[in-house]
């Protein structure tokens, strides 16, 4: 049952991401900048969700 909302989920967030790319490649043009920024935002966020999501999950686990 779990695989199928993810696999929805990741499909959804993959197109959006593609969609947001297409638009700083577009920004690119006018300031390079400014896709490093996108780039170094987006890969902040993510690491800053996973290590929340494993820091939760570590909690867990020790709290058992």
């Amino acid at each position: 049952m779990f695989p199928a909302p993810f696999s929805a989920g990741m499909a959804l967030i993959d197109t959006t991401d593609g969609i947001v790319m297409l638009g700083a490649d577009g920004w690119a043009f006018v300031k390079p900048i400014r896709k490093l920024y996108y780039n170094l935002i987006v890969t902040l966020v993510s690491a800053t969700v996973a290590l929340l999501i494993g820091g939760i999950e570590t909690a867990a686990t020790i709290g058992q």
